[in-house]
């Protein structure tokens, strides 16, 4: 069998943090979504696009929890290498310890991103045919809503980018929105350079990647001189980006190196350097992904509950493992009683029990879940072996693994730790629980 293109490495050693309370006694890549580990999603992709071997960049504990999924639940046919990250002090150090075993064009996938199989041979032909040094994914935001601006100013946390793509797509210019202040700065070389750039404030970096193979010889070249380069995103990328406007193409076997030291330019004089001539090789491309593509990134609370409830609408072109029933998945060994109805958009997971007069509006519920009579769910995620006590409404909130929770509580928009218990008749807006008692009012 002839050996695919491209090498597929992906990212799975984040913690998670801006996930808490979820991330908490649960490694990332296995996060539920929509009762499917989050990596199951990226392991399907691949097998579907005819990719047959992975490597896996994680820490140990993270190793271990994915080893236990690939040996006792994960039915597919790639073959996983996991590469422990320890002691990495970033993802471009981290994609150092693995050069030895990356031989061809190599993706990179950031171990969050859940993105539709149909955009990946047109950004692998602007690749190829390109000859590029890079080509990465990018998506566009959809447009925030009033509420959204508010709270985006409020807390001044920006998640767009501000890409600039040339007539050929070739990228031109990146900086993340929270890095800058007032103004978009753009040097007069890149002008010259491309009479046509296309400024855009509504694009976001999937974190998903095509590099040349002579990338890592690049980097590891850097290392041996002193400059080291810790993110893809923040600082590799842009290098690449400043270093199309150089002349020579570097090449294996030492060729990196004396590019390096060519002229006895230090790293400083090449990133100052307003040279304008490109040649091919050292291109850095973009590919815009189509509205009807679906790309989503899980690495925050709101992107987490995107994520499932896209899933249990079915039109991502993934599907959660439970049974389709009519618009809503129920597993078979689910026991719900028939004074229950479960509305569309809705997942129920296997050996969960729901007792009669309650609701399921838009929710996903896990798996060995207990829910009493009564018990309205709404626009919720529930984990694997929660508790619900009788007459209890839940709407707009996420419950973790373990949690138990007292007869006729009412949680609005909440976030609820692993193994919380609350004690019944509890009412809580807008807060998160935590088992150790701390409670946070968002």
């Amino acid at each position: 069998m002839a050996k695919p293109e491209f090498q597929v490495v992906i990212l799975a050693g984040g913690t998670g943090s801006r996930l808490t309370p979820l991330s908490e006694g649960l490694t990332k890549p296995m996060l539920p979504v929509a009762n499917r580990p989050l990596i199951s999603y990226q392991l399907e992709l691949l097998e579907r696009v005819g990719f047959t071997e992975a490597i896996i960049l994680t820490n140990m504990e993270t190793m271990k929890a994915l080893d236990k999924y690939v040996g006792e639940i994960y039915k597919g046919e790639l073959k996983l290498i996991f590469e422990n990250t320890k002691g990495s002090v970033g993802t471009v150090d981290a994609l150092l310890r693995i050069k030895d075993k990356i031989k061809r064009n190599f993706i990179v996938i950031s171990g969050d991103v859940i993105v539709s199989e149909s955009f990946l041979h047109h950004m692998a032909d602007i690749h190829r045919t390109r000859n590029a040094a890079v080509t990465m994914l990018l998506k566009k935001n959809a447009p925030l809503t009033e509420e959204e601006k508010k709270a985006k100013q409020k807390s001044q946390t920006l998640m767009n980018d501000f890409i600039g793509l040339d007539a050929e797509g070739k990228v031109m210019f990146l900086t993340a929105a929270a890095d800058l202040e007032e103004h978009v700065a753009i040097r007069k070389d890149i002008l010259k350079q491309s009479q046509h750039v296309t400024l855009y404030t509504n694009l976001l970096d999937a974190h998903f990647f095509i590099f040349a193979d002579w990338v890592l010889e690049l980097i590891s070249q850097m290392k041996e001189e002193g400059y080291n380069l810790s993110s893809i995103k923040q600082e590799l990328v842009p290098f690449l980006i400043l270093l199309q406007r150089t002349k020579k193409i570097p090449t294996k076997n030492g060729g990196l190196k004396e590019f390096i030291k060519k002229k006895n330019e230090s790293m400083a004089d090449i990133l100052s350097s307003k040279r304008t001539s490109r040649e091919d090789g050292m291109g850095c491309f973009g590919y815009i992904m189509s509205e009807d593509q679906y790309c989503i990134r899980v690495n925050t609370l709101d992107t987490y509950r995107s994520a499932n409830f896209s899933m249990a609408k079915g039109t991502t072109g993934y599907l959660p493992e439970e049974e389709p029933g009519k618009n809503n998945f129920i597993s078979s060994s689910a026991l719900v009683d028939v004074a229950t109805q479960v509305g569309p958009e809705s997942v129920v997971g296997s050996s969960t029990s729901m007792g009669p007069k309650g609701s399921v509006k838009k929710s996903i519920i896990g798996r060995h879940v207990k829910i009493g009579k009564g018990v309205k769910i709404i626009n919720s995620i529930i984990m694997d072996y929660v508790t619900i006590g009788d007459d209890c409404v839940v709407q707009n909130s996420i419950i973790c693994n373990e949690v138990q929770i007292g007869d006729g509580c009412s949680l609005n928009n909440c976030s609820v730790g692993k193994s919380y218990s609350m004690e019944p008749k509890t009412k809580a807006t807008n807060e998160t629980l935590q088992s150790d008692s701390i409670m946070m009012v968002r």
